[in-house]
């Protein structure tokens, strides 16, 4: 499973942490949803797995409730993030190194290695 790191303690607002501990009363802990409660309890300890969706379109729900996951992913994707992980079977192509300027922010969505 591929995943993003994020800071749930600075980013992470009071009414989106309850959203996802409603979801996941909401959803359950069965057999066909294990990944995906599994996915939105990682949102607590600062893990965006990026099967999330998938894991959701794979189960069967309300509509309502596959939006809310939605608006929830959508929220969490536009937090900072301070690393990725991608299995080794994946491909992915490292970023390349660009200078560092002093005052120099990280692009959002984009990741960068900078040279010091």
């Amino acid at each position: 499973m591929s995943y993003s790191r994020f800071d749930r303690h600075e980013h992470m607002s009071s009414e989106t942490r309850r959203e996802v501990l409603d979801i996941i009363m909401e959803i359950g802990y069965g057999e066909n949803t294990c990944m995906l409660t599994n996915c939105m309890y990682g949102l607590f300890d600062g893990y965006l797995y990026d099967e999330l969706i998938q894991y959701a379109d794979e189960v069967t729900m309300s509509k309502e409730l596959y939006r809310r996951i939605l608006k929830v992913f959508n929220t969490v994707c536009k937090y900072p993030k301070y690393a990725r992980y991608v299995e080794p079977t994946e491909s992915y192509n490292e970023p390349e190194p660009i200078e560092y300027v002093e005052g120099m922010g990280v692009a959002d969505g984009k990741l960068y290695l900078a040279t010091i």
